[in-house]
């Protein structure tokens, strides 16, 4: 008798913050899987219910069949119906409803959160950082579904997207060149050119340089990112690491199938040397070739569920 009624007052903690690191500290420290239920409303309207609520479970992943019209919208009409909002982090750590949050966006400025006035905006670009969904479906857990937030330690890439684009195809140009980069630089700078030391840097360029500049791309298309300790946190950074590899090893391939006569060849050293037109038209080609699997990759994985700000 005695410990079933300490597991009924476990199991009727109720947990209604809307601050996710406050959450989590709740959950982490649980002894039982139903210790801490979630019962959250969204902090702007104090109204609809957030969908990692708890008693919002059964209608995530409902299987009543809306209206014809909205069978392309099933969580809107199942939300809709019952007055549940999906479930949206800002990264300072709070949550809110997607609906009221968009509401926000509508107003043309720069979101700052409601309870405690974080901008969210890029520390680089100062473009604006997308409020992060957090994905339910029934009763699967949530808690490594979504990047930490800042206040636990949550990685920044401190610029958004296109400006990621910008400086990836910046560095991707200047390792690819086919006019060599130091030799110019010291041409500009007024100091000797030398052609023995044109084939050493240009050779330390294709073996070693080269390959640092492709991981770098990489790193900007798929950053490195901290997650919480889960049953599945070390098994998802490892597979992460082992694509950005994978991509790295596929795009050094390419380069150096299709560009290594040409990179870094120009050079005003010694004699100087030139790129023939069919030689430019090849080396232009395989840029262009490299710069579009970047961007696909990038692009692409915008969609992919969040795993950092």
């Amino acid at each position: 008798m005695s410990v079933q009624m300490d597991k009924d007052r476990i199991m009727a903690t109720v947990q209604r913050s809307n601050y996710l690191p406050y959450i989590q500290q709740h959950l982490d420290a649980q002894t039982e899987p139903d210790g801490v239920v979630l019962e959250t409303v969204c902090g702007i309207c104090q109204e609809n219910k957030l969908d990692i609520s708890k008693s919002a479970r059964e209608f995530t992943s409902s299987t009543d069949l809306p209206p014809e019209h909205f069978d392309g919208y099933r969580h809107l009409f199942n939300y809709t119906k019952h007055g549940i909002e999906r479930t949206v982090a800002l990264a300072c750590g709070h949550v809110f409803g997607d609906r009221c949050v968009a509401d926000l966006l509508a107003q043309g400025t720069d979101l700052t959160c409601p309870s405690c006035g974080f901008r969210m905006t890029y520390q680089g670009c100062g473009h604006a950082i997308r409020p992060a969904l957090i994905p339910v479906d029934g009763e699967e857990p949530v808690r490594d579904k979504f990047p930490l937030t800042i206040a636990e330690g949550g990685n920044d890439p401190h610029n958004c997207t296109d400006c990621r684009w910008k400086l990836i195809r910046s560095n991707i140009r200047y390792a690819l060149a086919d006019e060599c980069i130091l030799c110019r630089q010291r041409y500009q700078a007024r100091v000797p050119l030398d052609a023995a030391a044109h084939r050493a840097h240009r050779e330390q360029h294709i073996q070693i340089g080269l390959r640092l500049a492709l991981e770098d791309a990489v790193i900007l298309v798929w950053p490195e990112f901290v997650t919480r300790e889960t049953d599945t946190s070390t098994m998802k950074a490892a597979a992460d690491h082992e694509r950005r590899q994978v991509h790295v090893a596929l795009l050094n391939a390419m380069v150096l199938s299709e560009m290594e006569d040409t990179i870094w060849y120009r050079t005003r050293a010694g004699k100087g040397s030139s790129l023939t037109k069919e030689q430019m038209r090849r080396h232009a080609n395989g840029v262009a070739s490299v710069e579009q699997s970047l961007l696909s990759w990038l692009v692409n994985s915008v969609r992919e569920q969040r795993r950092m700000w």
